[in-house]
């Protein structure tokens, strides 16, 4: 049986999962840079920037991800999570409507805008 050495997405993923944030950073932006269109890299790389704590960087690089999956539920509520938490609710709101309408049954976009909204009547 012959094993493959991990690609960088999958380095990146790992060390992810681990905590290990500036270097997922740095192993998911190679994954980029090997494929321009890996989705999963992308939203594994909002992930981490969120996870860092640099939200802007995050929305830029979940912005990236819509342009490739336009119509991916997902994609819109991890958009709309990086702005919620970049505190900006107007587009927080928005991507976590896109991702509804792509995707009724989204329980995560469906959670987060009932949420974003009660904040919002409590204020």
């Amino acid at each position: 049986m012959t094993f493959s050495a991990p690609t960088a997405k999958d380095q990146g993923l790992m060390l992810l999962k681990e905590g290990a944030l500036p270097e997922s950073i740095e192993a998911l932006n190679m994954a980029i840079e090997e494929d321009p269109n890996d989705l999963d890299s992308f939203l594994y790389l909002g992930l981490a920037y969120a996870k860092h704590g640099d939200h802007v960087q995050a929305v830029d690089v979940l912005e990236h991800a819509v342009t490739l999956a336009p119509t991916s539920s997902k994609v819109h509520y991890n958009l709309g999570v990086a702005y919620h938490k970049a505190h900006n609710i107007t587009q927080a709101k928005e991507q976590y409507l896109r991702s509804l309408g792509l995707d009724p049954s989204n329980a995560l976009a469906r959670k987060a805008l009932d949420s974003l909204l009660t904040a919002q009547s409590a204020d």
